[in-house]
């Protein structure tokens, strides 16, 4: 993989252990998902690593679907042993339209697991006037990110503008016409998540054509943060 793009999180001892690409949350970064270093040994993780933030702070950001794809394209190498693509909230999307691209290029991913993400129908591709203020309200309204990290000075370019790049980004996607991926769906769904309703576990049984499992967990909407090393395995396995 592009270490550029992609941060290691762990490693497999073993070639034909799983590889798994994941995807953060609205304006995160790899570092989002340390806590799955308890993998090492047993999985391969990479986490990526959207420009416009943390090491890619002065690049700019990504903020259509067909840039992204032709990022994650250039960015990508073949596997060996079982693939698997993630994503925690929006990055469950961008795991989806991931998907598409490799199965599009023949390219053979054992499974999606989608945790605490809305569905790809979700995405209705409604052009909204968003800006560097309406994404700090939102960042409010969610009240995920704390207010002392938002006043801070350094929060525009370092908080604000990220979310913001990945809401433009998510209205440029519409998934009222994506056809069903030709791949197993693990859907985690936390039953006191405040942000992703719980009608999306039965969107996300629509998206694939294969089988699907639903694990559901408490948490809270950033459920996957309280994960431990039998938790990430038992949503891989």
């Amino acid at each position: 993989m592009n270490s550029e793009v992609w941060q290691r999180i762990s490693s497999a001892t073993t070639s034909c252990c799983s590889t798994v690409l994941i995807f953060p949350p609205t304006g995160a970064g790899a570092p989002a998902f340390q806590s799955m270093s308890v993998v090492e040994g047993d999985i391969t993780v990479w986490g990526y690593c959207p420009p416009g933030r943390g090491r890619r702070l002065l690049e700019p950001g990504i903020r259509s679907m067909e840039e992204f794809v032709s990022k994650f394209r250039s960015s990508f190498d073949i596997v060996t042993g079982p693939l698997i693509l993630a994503g925690v909230s929006f990055g469950a999307m961008l795991a989806f339209v991931a998907a598409h691209v490799l199965e599009d290029d023949g390219i053979s991913v054992t499974r999606l697991v989608a945790l605490c993400g809305q569905s790809p129908k979700s995405y209705r591709g409604e052009r909204e006037e968003w800006n560097m203020e309406r994404a700090r309200k939102h960042m409010c309204n969610y009240g995920l990110t704390p207010k002392s990290i938002l006043d801070s000075d350094e929060s525009d370019d370092l908080f604000v503008r990220p979310t913001l790049d990945d809401l433009l980004l998510a209205q440029s996607y519409c998934g009222n016409q994506i056809k069903p991926i030709r791949i197993p769906i693990t859907c985690v769904s936390a039953i006191d998540d405040e942000i992703v309703s719980f009608g999306e576990k039965i969107r996300w049984r629509e998206a694939t054509s294969e089988s699907y499992r639903l694990i559901e967990v408490t948490g809270g909407h950033y459920a996957h943060e309280g994960f431990g090393r039998k938790e990430w395995l038992n949503v891989f396995s």
